[in-house]
């Protein structure tokens, strides 16, 4: 189904309904009915205004316009048809569009495809999904400021993520390590303690930085423990948001154009349908 990207917009010139309602007025326009409840859905009413002031007003520029649009129509009869047939023409795109719109939300709410289904996707063109910046995994440790503590430093930084957090734990310090591939802007927030450039360091590098607070001197540890440079293949785990959006990008385009073709064949079938 072809897609209309189109802005639905609260025209006053859309008319009201041709048969008195039920329901409240607050205008009318010779066979033309504005009732109160569609006069408030178009109406945007800010908390504490005055809603039957809101109303008034807009029920007088909704008669104005009908007016001048209703005057328009006779003068210009030489443009009758052609607006006859804008209108018929808005109104099949919004129909298609608000049909295109539900069929979309539909199709999305069930298109689950599975971790192996993405993982295929993947493998099957990994050159797809270069990084086209740098990615950095790292970890931090603040700790009080000793020889002893710069030596035990030493003894983690080779340790694996899981064994690095649980002596942060047992010890009581401050840190953590990233959990996840950040892009350079994420390793801002740390920068600003270190002299060093964060991004510069080779992986498994490190550097420190001394930093007081109040009378307690600390002792800054930054590891970088993974790099991908712009160019190299992303992770999985990386893309795998991008490749389920490209999965049901592709889902969507084929479900609707199976149902576009579909409503198409029918129509045919219709004596009263015939291509000439």
């Amino acid at each position: 189904m072809r897609k209309y990207w189109l802005g639905f917009f609260g025209s006053l010139l859309v008319g009201g309904c041709t048969k008195a309602p039920s329901e409240p007025l607050v205008a009318r326009y010779r066979d033309k009915y504005l009732t109160r409840s569609e006069a408030l859905r178009r109406l945007a009413v800010p908390p504490g205004a005055d809603t039957l002031l809101l109303l008034r007003s807009y029920a007088v520029e909704w008669i104005k316009q009908q007016a001048l649009a209703d005057t328009a129509y006779h003068l210009l009869p030489d443009l009758r048809l052609q607006l006859e047939n804008q209108v018929e023409e808005y109104r099949t795109r919004l129909l298609i569009a608000y049909l295109s719109r539900l069929l979309t939300q539909r199709l999305q709410a069930r298109f689950v495809p599975s971790d192996s289904a993405l993982l295929r996707q993947y493998q099957t063109q990994p050159e797809a999904f270069r990084a086209l910046q740098a990615y950095y995994q790292y970890r931090w440790v603040k700790l009080p400021d000793s020889w002893l503590a710069r030596r035990e430093v030493v003894q983690h930084l080779y340790e694996p993520d899981s064994l690095w957090l649980k002596w942060i734990q047992e010890k009581g310090y401050v840190g953590g390590v990233s959990g996840s591939w950040v892009p350079r802007a994420g390793l801002d927030s740390l920068q600003a303690f270190f002299p060093t450039s964060l991004a510069s360091l080779p992986v498994r590098g490190h550097t420190q930085a001394s930093r007081i607070e109040g009378e307690r001197a600390y002792l800054l540890i930054f590891q970088l423990t993974g790099l991908i440079l712009p160019g190299q293949v992303l992770p999985f785990e990386l893309v795998k948001q991008q490749i389920r959006d490209l999965l049901l990008q592709k889902h969507l385009h084929e479900a609707l154009s199976a149902f576009e073709d579909t409503v198409y064949r029918r129509a045919l079938a219709r004596p009263d349908v015939a291509l000439y």
